[in-house]
This record gives C-alpha cells, structure tokens and sequence, in this order.
C-alpha cells in the first residue's frame, strides 16, 4: 500500500485469488494469481524490468527459488524475507541484495530498503518502535559542508532522530560534536523511530533526486485509508497462517 501511494509501479504475486482481487480493487495495482517459484507466472509480471523484486513467502525454501528466478531473469535488486537464519548462506549466493529478518519485519524498513538502498537499518528496539539507521552522503546532498550542529538546527530534520556516529574513510568511529562538517561519502550512525523513516529519506537525499532510479507511475495512486490496510493486512495474515505465498 505505501509503495502504491508513493507512486512505484507495484505488481503483486499471490496463490489466493480473493488476496489477489482485494489487492488489485482496493490499491489500483496489477495482482497476477500464481506461484511465485513459477517461470511463467513471473514472466507474465514481467519480472525482468523490475527494478526491485521483493520476495515474502512463508517458507525460505520457495523465497530461494523466487530469488534464483528473479536474478537469472535480470532483476536489479533483490529483497527477501527470512524465517530461517539457516539460509543466509544461500540467499547471498543467489544473489539477494537485502535479507530481512523475519523478527524485525517493518513495513517501513522495507519501504527504506526499496526507495533509498543507501540508508539502512543496523539494529532495531524498543519493540522495533526504534531503530539504529546508517546514511552514506551520496556526491550531490544538501548536507555537504554543513556541521553537525547546522543540520540538526534545519527546520527540514526530522524530529527524535540522533546523530550518534560518524565513520569516515581513513578514520575509526567518532561520535561527532556539533561543529564536525560533514563530507560526501561519510557514513552517519543516527538513532531515529521509524515512523520517521520516510521523513529521514526525504531529508538526506541528494539534490538531483531518485526519480531516474525507480520507475514510477504517471498518477499518484489515493492513499489507502486506514481500514483498506486492515483489511488487506487481515487476509495477508490469513493467507499466510494457510501456508500460501506472497511476494510483491
């Protein structure tokens, strides 16, 4: 649903035909019913001009093959879930570019991952309510130049976010003071929520934007309200708990 309103072009794989009809009717995006570990399913989605392929099936076996299909196929990323650490050996030799555990799931870690796979979360706590972010400054940011202060102090910085680390080619770990000015290529540690995640996103990326990275739609899809999310969660949750497989 945040990938839709955001405007990504979204297509939707899952082995229930009612999950399939409430994604389509409910967010406006294609739903294919199908196997995901299936080569003509994936090539009806047209999986080899994805820019992302996301796999979120319940078992680690099938997000394997999904994985597999998706890299042969030309897919530039790929995002797996992970029920078992077991596999983590295999899902790097398959090629996947982000595994995330199962245990710290986040729809907006995920989101993170997808738009900006320069900003990624180290750890999570508090529940996950909170999570410990590293941000490389691409060449063109906003924020070359600045000190640590001058940032902080910027009406456009997210609120309950900290930075508590810097890293920098040639130099070990600081934890920077106010007048420290920041570099392009530095590597800043923050301690943020994440429901702040968008909100650190927007702030840090460069001047030049991440329109050429991702294919989007001509038309913003209407956010989803509240009880659509419900309702799409639910039958998710459902499907999931009956063994079907879902990617997006």
């Amino acid at each position: 649903a945040r990938l839709a309103a955001d405007r990504h072009d979204v297509v939707a794989i899952d082995l229930n035909r009612d999950v399939c009809e409430m994604v389509s009717a409910k967010l406006g995006v294609p739903a294919i019913c199908g196997n995901a570990t299936d080569v003509v399913t994936l090539e009806e989605a047209e999986i080899s001009r994805a820019n992302v392929a996301v796999g979120m099936m319940r078992q680690s076996a099938d997000n394997l093959a999904f994985c597999l299909l998706a890299k042969s196929a030309g897919a530039k990323r790929i995002i797996t879930r992970m029920a078992n650490p077991k596999y983590a050996h295999a899902y790097k030799q398959a090629g996947v570019t982000t595994v995330i555990d199962v245990v710290g799931l986040f729809l907006d870690q995920l989101v993170l991952e997808i738009e900006r796979p320069d900003i990624y979360e180290i750890a999570s706590f508090g529940a996950g309510a909170g999570a410990i972010i590293s941000v490389i400054i691409p060449e063109r940011s906003h924020i070359i130049g600045k000190t640590v202060h001058d940032i902080a102090a910027d009406r456009r910085y997210p609120r309950n976010c900290l930075i508590v680390g810097l890293s920098r080619a040639g130099r070990p770990l600081i934890i920077p003071h106010g007048s420290e000015l920041i570099r392009a290529g530095d590597q800043l540690i923050l301690s943020a929520l994440m429901t702040n995640a968008k909100g650190i996103v927007q702030f840090f990326e460069s001047r030049g934007g991440i329109s050429s990275l991702f294919k989007k739609k001509d038309e913003a899809v209407p956010p989803v309200s509240a009880q659509t999310q419900v309702e799409l969660d639910t039958a998710l949750e459902e499907n999931d708990t009956e063994n079907n497989d879902t990617v997006k």
